[in-house]
Parts: C-alpha cells; sequence; structure tokens
C-alpha cells in the first residue's frame, strides 16, 4: 500500500446530484413573500459524502468539515455562498446556504435562492430541464494523503457551494428545503493550534 501526506493545500470540487423535491418533480420549491409574490426558492441535497469513495476518487472523513466551518464560517457568523458552475464573479452568485448539517451520510445543505438575482430565471429553466443536476463543493484539502490512487480528505476549508451540470455522486439524491450549522465539533487542541491564523486562499 502506497502513502502520500498531502502537504500543500490542495484545490476541489466535488459534486453530488440533487434529490426530488416536490410532487411535480421538481428539484426546488417556491418561497413566497408576505403578499403570496414569488421570493425565491429552496432546494437541498448532499454536497458531500463520508460512506464511499465518490467518482473523483475522494473518501471524506466524517469530520473534515470541521475545522474549516467552525474557524471561519461559524466564528464569523457568516452565510455560505452558493454559486453557479463554480464561477466566481458577481453575476455568478445564486445565493446562499440556509443549512449545512452533519450527518452520517455526509454533508447536508439546504439553498436558498432569491429572486433578483442575475441568473434566477436560467436557473430555474436548467433546473426544471434537468440540465442542473447537482451541487458541489469548492475549497481546499488542507489535511490528508493519497493511498492507492485514493485521496483521503482530513481537513478541509469550505469556500461556496455549487449549483452544476455533472455530478460525480449520483447516489445522493435531493431530499428537502445566517446558514445553521450542525453536528460540527473541533477539539481543543486543534482549536488551539489554528484559531490564530488559517492559511487559505479567499476569493
Amino acid at each position: 500500500m502506497n502513502r502520500y501526506e498531502i502537504k500543500e493545500q490542495l484545490p476541489i470540487q466535488n459534486f453530488t446530484a440533487l434529490r426530488t423535491e416536490t410532487p411535480q418533480g421538481r428539484a426546488y420549491t417556491l418561497r413566497k413573500n408576505e403578499v403570496g409574490e414569488e421570493a425565491g426558492f429552496t432546494l437541498s441535497g448532499l454536497l458531500t459524502r463520508f460512506d464511499s469513495v465518490n467518482g473523483n476518487d475522494q473518501q471524506w472523513q466524517s469530520t473534515s468539515y470541521d475545522e474549516g466551518v467552525t474557524n471561519y464560517f461559524e466564528k464569523n457568523n457568516l452565510f455560505v455562498p452558493l454559486d453557479l458552475q463554480h464561477e466566481r464573479d458577481i453575476r455568478s452568485l445564486a445565493g446562499r446556504l440556509e443549512l449545512l448539517e452533519k450527518t452520517e451520510e455526509g454533508i447536508l445543505i439546504q439553498a436558498y435562492v432569491p429572486r433578483g438575482v442575475y441568473y434566477y430565471n436560467l436557473i430555474k429553466t436548467l433546473l426544471d430541464n434537468h440540465i442542473l443536476q447537482g451541487f458541489s463543493n469548492y475549497g481546499y484539502v488542507t489535511r490528508g494523503h493519497i493511498t492507492d490512487d485514493v485521496l483521503h480528505v482530513e481537513a478541509f476549508q469550505l469556500i461556496s457551494a455549487s449549483l452544476v451540470d455533472v455530478p460525480a455522486d449520483t447516489a445522493a439524491r435531493f431530499i428537502r428545503n445566517g446558514t445553521t450549522l450542525k453536528g460540527f465539533s473541533i477539539s481543543p487542541e486543534v482549536w488551539n493550534s489554528t484559531n490564530t491564523q488559517f492559511p487559505v486562499f479567499w476569493y
């Protein structure tokens, strides 16, 4: 068995499939404002699975998100952004995550796309026609190792989630409709060693 330690930050884009949300087969649920007008929509699914090697030859530890989520998003009370196809420009900002939850299966998210974002109608059309088919995470592996060509992710700094067209993990189906964080923890030893400065590039 060959094992290689990850010595530098490794960029990651990892795709999971959407899950059907409504009886009509839509991947999203409309949200109305107080006068009954369409205000946006929500959609949910797994961002990352823990129980198997995905199509990108990655195996994610159940604690892989904890340090990054705790040290950045939770510490600073920030929402996790949602973008389109990993494009990091102002037009491709699609919304935010309202829920980021660690479960036994993986990282479950609920995203909100408000009406008024630049590509709102295009995103709905692409979802309705099953062209946008999944979520993807974007960020950096800050600790991990490679064994037999599989990247074992031990620590990951999440930067954003994306709506994408080609999911690598087709077993993750769509489930349900700052970001509510559930299930993340960090040991005092790790917190003390990483809390002063977290080395990551922000866009």
